[in-house]
């Protein structure tokens, strides 16, 4: 009998142990699925930036500096440009250092003459058009939404071949070479190309250039020039024959006079020998001077506006002056 009162106890208090261990593994389980996680430690400034931010200014993103560095919005935006192939070559050298900072960017640019590029932008065929020549009243008033940016300064140099020894011209007698009155170099004093029988070959743009509307309306009076001139394409284009043709004459923007030609100095106002440089061009003291620019339709915005930004920037007139021409403001 007593042993089987010790065996109850021990069964007992068996039972006891076990029931106790049972309902601290259940408190434990219990206590880990309730546990929070430690937060995460914020630091003191960035909460208090995030205080100072509203819903309005944090929905509305920072417009990029024309200068800033690559930003990729995933989608490509393409800027068309034509016209001036004088503008042409600033507005290339923009492009590609411009392509180079917006990933995003596809400039496509073609030349065709300052006529092609205002037509162009006329007929919204294009975002910017080049020109090298004033927009007419009767352009303005057919497209009156144009804005024409003023994006640098040129002249006309007139150019001849090195062979010839003329030392300058006068803007008369420019006009009477253009106009068919004089047709050989010893016509005038100074002038000789040794080894041919000095007749002079006229060079000149074609229609749809602006230099040559400059050219005609500066320096022939808007008279239409002789018959017997070669009309060409492009700067380029006169530079080469000139260059390959000893009697010739022709006329380019001054940012592409090399010394494959000789850039003659205009005497002007029988008193002043003006060189055919930036410096007088810049000064105005040139005679044939004038303003290169850049046409929207209404005021540019976007990517187009952002684009002509950067032209005007510091870095922008930084390749005007590269290029050759006069920079604006």
């Amino acid at each position: 009998e007593q042993r089987s009162s010790i065996l109850i106890v021990t069964v007992s208090l068996t039972a006891v142990l076990m029931l106790a261990l049972a309902a601290g593994c259940i408190a434990q389980d219990t206590s880990a699925k309730v546990a929070t996680p430690a937060a995460t430690a914020v630091p003191a400034a960035a909460t208090a930036a995030a205080a100072d931010i509203t819903p309005a200014a944090a929905a509305t993103p920072a417009a990029p500096a024309a200068t800033s560095a690559p930003v990729s919005t995933g989608q490509r935006q393409t800027i068309k440009i034509s016209g001036s192939t004088t503008v042409l070559p600033i507005v290339q050298k923009a492009a590609d250092q411009y392509m180079a900072t917006h990933p995003d960017a596809d400039i496509q640019i073609s030349g065709g003459g300052s006529g092609v590029g205002i037509q162009a932008i006329g007929a919204k065929t294009v975002d910017i058009g080049m020109s090298s020549r004033d927009v007419t009243k009767a352009e303005m008033t057919k497209y009156p939404s144009f804005v024409v940016t003023t994006v640098a300064q040129d002249g006309i140099a007139i150019v001849v071949n090195p062979a010839n020894t003329i030392p300058y011209l006068t803007l008369d007698q420019i006009k009477n070479i253009y106009m068919g009155k004089t047709t050989k170099w010893t016509e005038i004093t100074g002038a000789e190309v040794p080894g041919t029988n000095n007749q002079i070959v006229v060079i000149g743009r074609d229609s749809a250039s602006g230099t040559r509307a400059f050219f005609d309306e500066h320096l022939l009076a808007k008279k239409t020039p002789t018959a017997k001139m070669l009309e060409k394409n492009s700067n380029g284009a006169v530079l080469q024959t000139v260059a390959q043709t000893p009697g010739s004459i022709g006329y380019v923007s001054i940012g592409f006079v090399s010394k494959d030609v000789k850039a003659l100095p205009i005497w002007y106002n029988a008193d002043k020998i003006i060189a055919a440089n930036l410096e007088n061009v810049k000064s105005r003291e040139y005679p044939v001077s004038r303003d290169l620019y850049v046409i929207t339709n209404g005021q540019p915005s976007g990517l187009t506006g952002d684009f002509i930004t950067y032209i005007l920037s510091p870095e922008g007139q930084k390749i005007v002056a590269d290029e050759g021409y006069v920079t604006v403001g």
